[in-house]
């Protein structure tokens, strides 16, 4: 079996990793567990992986079996017991289907990683997705982004933009700097030749930026 992982979430005490099992181009199945270290979790996901495709292998070996005696009794499954578990928990150590809906909501509002991370600041007070920590702010996030209309987002992302364009510009006026002189500084600072490719979040920096040479 072949086994692929991949990083879900990590923040300074919680590592959520996914495996998942191929044999040749059949995919098996997959799993996520949380643990300290990202070994550890890919440990523990590998575990529950294997557990799992064990499990399905003799439940198929059972109903085999019993369809050749014919017998009638029920057949013991294990699966509604572990669903019965997770709804003891508020908190599940799967995350997958949750991190799942959030990636398609940022896909709905076609933003960038700055404008998830500006988004995310605003609303919950932190800079990166994967500094949360706490289930309930996960959840919180994802109805946020649910609530967030693709239209009034793009709007509101635009008029703060070029707000903040006017704002440079009346700087710029002080610095008595000329078209010239504010592409150089852009090329040099940030790599664009126009205030136009930067996001908000570099737009801010920028003025910060050029504040402090007028303030010299």
């Amino acid at each position: 079996m072949r086994i692929e992982s991949k990083l879900c979430h990590i923040s300074e005490n919680k590592v959520v990793v996914k495996v998942t099992g191929w044999n040749n181009d059949k995919n098996l199945g997959s799993a996520l567990a949380e643990g300290g270290t990202v070994e550890v979790a890919e440990d523990k996901a590998i575990s529950r992986l294997n557990k799992r495709i064990n499990g399905e292998i003799n439940n198929e070996e059972i109903i085999k079996t019993d369809k050749e005696d014919d017998v009638k009794t029920p057949l013991k499954v294990e699966l509604p017991k572990s669903n019965k578990m997770e709804n003891i928990y508020k908190e599940p150590t799967d995350w997958s289907n949750i991190l799942t809906a959030i990636d398609l909501e940022i896909q709905r509002l076609k933003w960038s990683r700055d404008d998830e991370n500006i988004f995310l600041e605003k609303n919950l007070g932190y800079n990166n997705r994967n500094k949360i920590t706490k289930y309930s702010d996960i959840v919180n996030y994802l109805s946020l982004l649910k609530k967030t209309d693709i239209l009034h987002s793009t709007n509101k992302v635009n008029i703060n933009i070029n707000k903040l364009i006017e704002e440079s510009d009346s700087i710029l006026r002080d610095l008595s700097w000329d078209n010239l002189q504010g592409r150089e500084y852009l090329q040099r600072e940030f790599n664009v030749s126009t205030r136009k490719e930067l996001n908000e979040e570099q737009l801010i920096s920028f003025i910060e930026k050029i504040k402090s040479i007028r303030n010299q």
